[in-house]
């Protein structure tokens, strides 16, 4: 997988604003012309904000990282708003090219779960999921394996081909995500021909268990109509190149 070009500044905040009720605890993302903030409400009054922001942006900026931390803050109006008041109690941690695949995923005797596999962009949040997901599909795999006593590496085949299918969509996505054309319909669904469900679908990790013919129809055309939109925005002058690998 190519290197994502990005670098993530978090802290930890207390007091930052909270959602009303049961929503309290839903993540939330901020995209601004930079890059995007991860909003992750934990118990006790703390609050996660992680900035993620292109590798030279973060080069060109002539300030410590806790200056370039607080100027991303001051341009994303909602995050800036919501930490109004608010007490940062963490230093600013910084993270990059956190997103990576590893290989072999089975051998002789071993097979690997979850983040010893991959790690995914965070924006979609299934790291959990992936790990649980990548569990189960082991477990399916290495039960026949005990009840015989054979543990080559060519008996967990199906389980790799099961692991990348299932991660494939969402790298998928991530690069998608990057892309201007992509993530102004990405920002704005229409219940039409099934595309929520297909992008919901996909992203709640049921690629690993396979996806219908019209989930795939789906997305085919969420995908279609973002190069439509990537030709409208060229003709309008608007931008159209991929922030991916900056």
């Amino acid at each position: 997988m190519p290197n994502l070009g990005k670098v993530a500044l978090v802290a930890h905040f207390k007091g930052a604003w909270r959602a009303p009720g049961r929503d309290e605890g839903n993540i939330r993302i901020y995209v601004f012309e930079d890059g995007w903030f991860w909003w992750i409400p934990f118990a006790g009054d703390l609050t996660s904000v992680g900035g993620v922001l292109h590798a030279r942006t973060v080069r060109a900026f002539p300030g410590p990282p806790e200056a370039l931390y607080a100027e991303m803050i001051g341009r994303c109006r909602r995050v800036a708003a919501q930490l109004a008041g608010a007490e940062r109690v963490t230093g600013i941690h910084t993270q990059a090219n956190f997103a990576y695949r590893n290989r072999p995923v089975v051998g002789d005797r071993f097979v690997a779960v979850g983040d010893a596999i991959a790690f995914v962009d965070p924006i979609f949040s299934g790291g959990v999921h992936i790990a649980l997901q990548t569990g189960e599909l082991a477990a399916r795999a290495i039960l026949p394996a005990l009840a015989d006593g054979r543990f080559a590496a060519a008996r967990f085949s199906a389980y790799e081909a099961q692991v990348w299918r299932g991660l494939r969509p969402f790298f998928a996505f991530i690069h998608k995500y990057y892309e201007p054309a992509f993530l102004e319909l990405f920002l704005q669904p229409r219940e039409r021909l099934g595309m929520v469900d297909a992008v919901l679908s996909v992203l709640s990790g049921g690629s690993f268990l396979g996806m219908r013919w019209r989930t795939r129809l789906s997305l085919a055309l969420l995908f279609g109509l973002a190069r439509v939109n990537l030709w409208a925005r060229r003709r309008a002058g608007r931008p159209v190149e991929s922030r991916l690998e900056w």
